[in-house]
């Protein structure tokens, strides 16, 4: 289990998120503020269809920012997920290893990839 609260820290300023639901094989955190709310959704299932004939799980983290603003045009929505996908036969080792290389990519080209370059 994750826990009942969750800490995401972003630039440099720690949020603490606290269990609103949980469901089976899902689980939902939010921290309100004045200016807006984070929301952490964590989300396991089993794929129906397979890859190479092996049953593939799926496990997805989103991350959500809202911005209220004070007319309806001035807020917005962030999202930031990643999804891993493993055969049900492999530890979660091997998959941290492969979830931190794509982290660590997406840590040092964010501001490319929002600019759309690929």
């Amino acid at each position: 289990m994750l826990g009942d609260s969750i800490t995401i820290t972003v630039n440099a300023v720690a949020k603490a998120l606290k269990k609103i639901n949980q469901d089976s094989y899902s689980a939902e955190y939010l921290l309100r503020e004045t200016d807006g709310e984070w929301r952490l959704k964590v989300r396991h299932s089993t794929d129906k269809g397979t890859v190479r004939g092996e049953v593939m799980d799926r496990h997805n983290v989103e991350l959500s920012r809202t911005v209220f603003g004070i007319a309806p045009d001035d807020g917005y929505t962030v999202v930031v997920s990643s999804t891993l996908r493993n055969p049900q036969r492999i530890g979660g080792v091997e998959v941290d290893q492969i979830s931190d290389g794509l982290a660590d990519f997406v840590k040092a080209n964010g501001v490319l990839l929002v600019g759309w370059e690929s």
